[in-house]
C-alpha cells in the first residue's frame, strides 16, 4: 500500500507470515499475488525451489531499473521495444558477517529506430543515478548495460 504524506515521501508495507513448514508467505495490502519465501538452499536449513531473500533483493534492483528507465523513456517519448536485466549478486564474508558486496546489473533495452540510441544511452545513464532501490544499498553495483536496436537479438 502506497500511502503519500507529503511531497516526495512514501511508505510501502509488506507483510511476513511464517508458515508451519517453516516457508513463509509474503503479501501486500492491494496485491493479490503472494509468495512463497524460504532460506535459500545454499545455507543450512534452506530449501530449492522457492523465492529466498538473496533473490528478492536482486529482483528489487532489476525491477527498479526497470521501471525508473521507463519512467524517463516516457519523458523523452522514446519507444522501448524490450526490457530485460539480468543480475547476478556475490554474498561474502565481511567482518564476520555475510552481505552482498558486489551486484552486476545486465540490463539489455531494445529499441525500434537507431537514431534513438543516444536517447537511449542518456535514459539509460539518468536511470543508474536515480533508480530508487539502487540509492539505497550499500552494495557495490557495476552496470553493463547494452542498448540494441529492433534489428538485433535480445538473448
Amino acid at each position: 500500500m502506497l500511502l503519500k504524506t507529503e511531497k516526495h515521501q512514501y511508505f510501502f508495507e509488506v507483510q511476513l507470515k511464517r508458515q508451519d513448514d517453516g516457508d513463509a508467505i509474503l503479501s501486500a495490502k492491494n496485491v493479490p499475488d503472494k509468495i512463497k519465501v524460504a532460506a535459500t538452499p545454499e545455507f543450512a536449513g534452506g530449501a530449492p525451489g522457492k523465492w529466498s531473500a538473496e533473490q528478492l533483493f536482486l529482483a528489487s534492483l532489476s525491477s527498479s531499473l526497470m521501471e525508473t528507465y521507463f519512467a524517463f523513456a516516457a519523458k523523452v517519448k522514446l519507444r522501448v521495444v524490450d526490457f530485460e536485466c539480468t543480475a547476478i549478486g556475490q554474498v561474502r564474508l565481511v567482518k564476520r558477517h555475510m552481505e552482498f558486496t558486489i551486484v552486476n546489473l545486465f540490463p539489455k533495452i531494445l529499441i525500434a529506430n537507431e537514431e534513438d540510441q543516444v536517447s537511449a544511452n542518456k535514459v539509460l545513464m539518468k536511470t543508474y543515478k536515480h533508480a530508487i532501490i539502487s540509492n539505497s544499498v550499500k552494495t557495490q553495483l557495476v552496470h553493463h548495460g547494452a542498448v540494441l536496436v529492433q534489428k538485433g537479438v535480445l538473448s
